[in-house]
């Protein structure tokens, strides 16, 4: 038999991002728990709105399978003497396992015989189980923030009100804090009555909709979208934020769509200032003209969590509301255009980046001179317009309109810029230099951008290892491992050829007055994490793990660690490419018992294998090198396939370690040889053969 198992939470309202995660950690709390009891179900299915965090179990046993252990003891001819008497040793397995020595059986096993018990226990009910997981599961539910309540004893993101946990039509006794279970729940806050009881668990979610509550997330927020499109198409609109989508649903128990609309002369502020306003600050969801994106309408989206009397008094509040910020966000735009960008720029002298690396006057003097450099190397042509992008790239941090909403620095720098004359291509680098954001963000469009973001990044990065503020765990305050993977992005999605090694040396070079620590030791550090996060981006385009680790050994320029792996990748299914791993792991630990002190010497060849594996050698060094040198690996990896042969007879006929000193030497320098040339690619020592 199998019952279905219904367990809420209910609470105050709990803030939408804390939701999903606490949703994702439930459904695998209990199936990690299900399957570690052996105990059937048909999968756990979860509901949420900012007062229930909730799961429902169909098809769950009722009863947890028989357990059946079996115990080996001692030999049999330890166990008992040549009489046929149990010894101590028998006795005592037989006391310790709870039977009498009669019930001990004999196992035989390849090692002997053996002593051996095997018990079965019965399983138990699965409604004495369940609300011992239950009140396990409770106070493991993760939050960014919780807090206590007149439960002093528990904490919860918000404070719990009730708890409704069956298993069939049965109450299951759990308990949280000073809270009890029951079988009731309750609808909507405004528009539903008193509590709820539910009878059954299959009838709790058509009791809640009735109640004006939609517990499926994913229903409400499909009911939500379709509202939004309804409405849209209604005026000649469009709606594109799905982004704003999970968190709306997330503040809403039964969503009613409210569509507004504000005054056209706001459409003359930068369409980004009426997106930021609408969508950070009052989660309404813009419209945009159908088939033109990128122009918004006078209107939007908002969501009520009732149904009220008259629409019109909701939607009036809303536009309310709106027009405040918008009156806001218009003030700040006209005076801001009437400070040059240069000015503010300025104005960063007064104020403190970190107090122990300067003001952000003081950081942009010191990206500045990185970016610089880098133009040298990557587009010389720019270093006028990188000095200028550089300069001016942090100066709206101190405008009315970031300090008000500073998810637009870089958005409204640029717009300042166009409207203050100053070159477009420098105006669009000062807003692309903050790309990408994320790891999945688009890149910046022109190189200036390109140069002013790396430049800016390594500072911070260089900075913060230089003064001890190192990341640690999930702790990285400056988000320096994103900043490091935007770095890496931008240069392997550019192709440039850029070492690590040398960008962290210009940096450091520019902060020498303020690191804390040796400018080696930060060097190596700092290195090393932009090995680690470039693992993550081989692996995440497809590269296998061993020959990620073959070549993240020699990391230093992006682009051509990327190319080695990729050629590794392709030609690792070659019949040829896995006797050569192979030897190169036979010839690394040769090398580790007896380095190569002298150069080969063809005149102390005593065997035609190892003059034949000389030849091949010296007769493809030459191309091996020079392709290499040109980044074209694949072809360099391809002439290997030529030494496969030779390396094969040369391991099966001569041995290295020859007693006299002077051939040994020269076979182990042969060897060290070819362990160097395919170092210039990878250490093949490292990729699996498997």
């Amino acid at each position: 038999m199998a019952r279905t198992l219904l367990f809420e939470i209910g609470t105050e309202e709990i803030p939408s991002g804390f939701i999903v995660p606490a949703l994702q950690f439930m459904r695998s709390f209990m199936g990690e728990r299900f399957a570690a009891l052996r105990l059937e179900h048909e999968g756990v299915r979860v509901f949420s709105t900012p007062r229930r965090l909730a799961l429902k179990v169909d098809g769950l046993a009722e009863t947890l399978p028989d357990a059946t252990e079996t115990r080996t003891g001692p030999p049999k001819s330890i166990a008992f003497d040549k009489d046929g008497n149990p010894t101590k040793a028998g006795l005592g397995f037989a006391q310790t396992c709870g039977v009498d020595i009669a019930e001990v059986s004999i196992a035989k096993t390849p090692k002997g015989e053996y002593l051996s018990v095997t018990k079965t226990t019965p399983g138990r009910p699965a409604r004495e189980v369940l609300p011992v997981l239950l009140e396990e599961m409770i106070p493991k539910i993760p939050f960014a923030k919780t807090m206590r309540w007149s439960n002093p004893d528990v904490r919860f993101a918000r404070p719990v009100h009730w708890i409704l946990a069956l298993f069939g039509s049965d109450v299951l006794p759990v308990r949280f804090g000073a809270i009890t279970s029951g079988r009731l729940t309750f609808g909507n806050r405004f528009m539903a009555g008193g509590p709820l009881e539910i009878a059954q668990p299959d009838g709790y979610e058509q009791a809640l909709e009735r109640a004006y509550v939609i517990p499926d997330l994913d229903k409400r927020k499909q009911a939500i979208w379709k509202a939004l499109e309804d409405q849209a198409a209604k005026i000649g609109a469009e709606v594109l934020d799905r982004d704003l989508l999970d968190e709306v649903a997330n503040l809403l128990e039964f969503p009613h769509p409210i569509i507004g609309t504000f005054a056209e002369d706001y459409l003359k502020i930068p369409r980004e200032v009426l997106v930021t306003v609408m969508k950070h600050h009052q989660r309404y969801f813009p419209m945009y003209a159908s088939g033109d994106h990128s122009k918004l309408k006078a209107c939007f989206g908002a969501f009520s969590n009732i149904v009220p009397r008259d629409d019109a008094v909701v939607r009036a509040g809303n536009e309310r509301v709106l027009k405040a910020r918008l009156d806001d966000g218009r003030y700040f735009f006209v005076e801001d255009l009437k400070v040059p960008l240069n000015v503010y720029a300025d104005r960063l002298r007064d104020v403190i980046f970190h107090k122990d690396l300067g003001t952000s006057w003081e950081k942009v003097q010191r990206f500045t001179q990185v970016a610089l450099a880098l133009a040298d190397r990557i587009s010389p042509e720019k270093r006028d317009k990188v000095s200028q992008a550089a300069y001016l790239c942090k100066g709206d941090l101190n405008s009315l309109m970031v300090c008000e909403l500073p998810e637009l620095q870089g958005i409204m720098g640029r717009e300042y810029a166009l409207r203050q004359g100053i070159d477009p291509e420098v105006a669009v680098a000062i807003r692309e230099h903050y790309l990408p954001a994320s790891a999945d963000d688009v890149l910046p469009s022109g190189v200036v951008g390109d140069i002013i973001g790396m430049a800016d990044r390594v500072d911070t990065i260089c900075g913060c290892f230089g003064v001890g503020m190192v990341p640690s765990g999930t702790s990285d305050p400056y988000a320096l491992r994103r900043q490091t993977i935007a770095i890496e992005n931008i240069v392997l999605g550019k192709g440039y050829r850029v070492s690590i090694g040398w960008l962290v040396d210009e940096s450091l070079g520019q902060l020498a007055s303020k690191l804390k620590r040796p400018a080696a030791e930060v060097k190596q550090e700092v290195v090393a994490f932009f090995a680690n996060r470039f693992v993550s981006i081989l692996q995440a385009k497809g590269i296998p793990g061993d020959v990620v680790e073959s070549v993240i050994g020699t990391f230093d320029d992006p682009v051509d660690t990327f190319g080695r792996a990729q050629a590794l990748a392709t030609v690792r299914k070659e019949p040829w490419f896995e006797p050569i791993c192979a030897a190169s792991k036979r010839v690394e630990n040769i090398l580790k018992k007896a380095a190569a002190h002298a150069a080969v010497d063809p005149g102390l060849f005593a065997q035609d294998e190892e003059k034949a594996l000389h030849k091949a050698f010296v007769a493809m060094e030459g191309a091996f090198v020079g392709h290499t040198g040109k980044g074209e690996y694949t072809e360099a990896l391809k002439l290997l396939a030529g030494l496969k042969e030779p390396i094969d007879s040369f391991f099966e006929k001569v041995l290295v370690m020859s007693e006299d000193t002077a051939v040994r030497e020269n076979r182990i320098a042969l060897l060290h040889g070819l362990v160097s040339l395919f170092d210039k690619v990878a250490k093949f020592s490292k990729i699996s053969t498997q």
